[in-house]
């Protein structure tokens, strides 16, 4: 089995452990050795550029081949760092953020065709330059590349029990499909 996961650098002959409370495993945790080969992004914010790649990746989702994305749906220090005020006025651009990027993700009523737009223009999103600052949003990048893999198909918000990092909301998603 061969792995594609984006943000991870192995230096041990490209294996490493990984461990997956994953809806598809019967157990709480999966533990399992697969080879890992890491897929580079490209550089600045080009959406549409990265869920391209993602859609040149779908066949070997077609043949089982498990693609994850390391990344981080908000990216702002500043206000991971911050407290009292400014740090109220990021917890509501987080609010924001994670709410439009949930819905472009999971709502059904989009066609495959409209999210991969909306995701490609997420930059015109609420709070989208406060939560991912301008010119900073790799950590973005690999979701479009995921969202890319499944060709604009819904996906599904997961780890409910992840969804805050130092009092911000964040995001988590999958597509299985």
């Amino acid at each position: 089995m061969l792995a594609l996961v984006q943000g991870v650098t192995t230096e041990e002959g490209g294996t490493m452990a990984l461990s997956s409370p994953c809806s598809a495993c019967s157990t709480s945790s999966c533990l399992f050795l697969i080879p890992v080969v890491q897929v580079s992004l490209v550089r600045g914010q080009d959406a549409k550029q990265h869920l391209a790649i993602g859609a040149a990746l779908r066949p070997l989702r077609e043949r089982n081949v498990l693609i994850v994305g390391s990344g981080a749906s908000f990216h702002n220090m500043m206000y991971f760092f911050s407290s009292g005020g400014t740090k109220k006025v990021g917890q509501g651009h987080a609010t924001a953020w994670a709410g439009w990027l949930q819905k472009t993700v999971t709502d059904p009523a989009l066609s495959a065709e409209d999210r991969m737009a909306t995701l490609a223009n997420w930059h015109k999103a609420p709070s989208a330059y406060d939560c991912q600052p301008r010119g900073r949003a790799e950590h973005l990048m690999p979701l479009f590349v995921i969202a890319g893999t499944a060709l604009g198909q819904q996906g599904t918000a997961v780890g409910e029990k992840y969804n805050s990092m130092m009092g911000l909301k964040i995001n988590q998603f999958e597509w299985t499909n």
